[in-house]
Formats: structure tokens, C-alpha cells, sequence
């Protein structure tokens, strides 16, 4: 499969911290731009038997070159589609296969 890596993508990294309460609080680190392959967007939606809001899922298949940094609960921003939480990184002989979700409930 030819994987072109012409998608820019925004990476926010996250870090969680304690306070001078104790209490864990997540900081946000400066984004940056990464270059990706943006490979598929499926989307899926479940309906609870409750009076609950529809729940609408979007998953994110995208390829990056091994030498990027792209971990697990990173956010990416893509362009067009909102902001994705990596679900599973996998490196492989060539690149790195990134699986990130998106979640919205109701008329989000």
C-alpha cells in the first residue's frame, strides 16, 4: 500500500501533574505539527435501549514516519475532522500505525 505523508496534523501532548493541593490536574504542553498519511475515518453509532443521546463514534487510521513522536492518549487535531485521542500506536518495518477515536453523543 503506497502511504503518502502530505497530512498536516496537529499533536497536543498532555501531561498530568499534582497540584499544591495534591489533587492530579492534566497541563497542556505546546502543540506542534507533524506530518502524517490520514489512511481511513469510519464512523459508527450505537442507540441505548435507555432515553439515553445517540452515541456517534469516529476512528482514524493514519500512518507516520518512524522517526516521529506519536504516543498513546496524545490528541491529534485533523484537518477538517476535530480533535482524535490516540487509541494504540504499533510501529512497524516502516511507519507507525496509529489508531485514534472520537467520541460525541446526541447532536454534538
Amino acid at each position: 500500500m503506497n502511504h503518502r505523508m502530505n497530512d498536516l496534523i496537529v499533536l497536543k501532548r498532555t501531561e498530568t501533574g499534582l497540584d499544591e493541593r495534591k489533587r492530579i490536574v492534566s497541563e497542556g504542553l505546546s502543540s506542534r505539527n507533524v506530518i502524517g498519511c490520514i489512511r481511513a475515518v469510519e464512523s459508527s453509532w450505537q442507540r441505548p435501549a435507555n432515553a439515553e443521546p445517540v452515541t456517534w463514534e469516529y476512528k482514524a487510521t493514519l500512518g507516520f514516519l518512524l522517526s516521529e513522536d506519536v504516543r498513546k492518549d496524545d490528541i491529534l487535531e485533523l484537518p477538517g475532522r476535530g480533535d482524535f485521542v490516540v487509541a494504540d500506536v504499533v510501529p512497524g518495518r516502516r511507519f507507525l500505525a496509529v489508531v485514534a477515536v472520537q467520541e460525541k453523543r446526541g447532536a454534538e
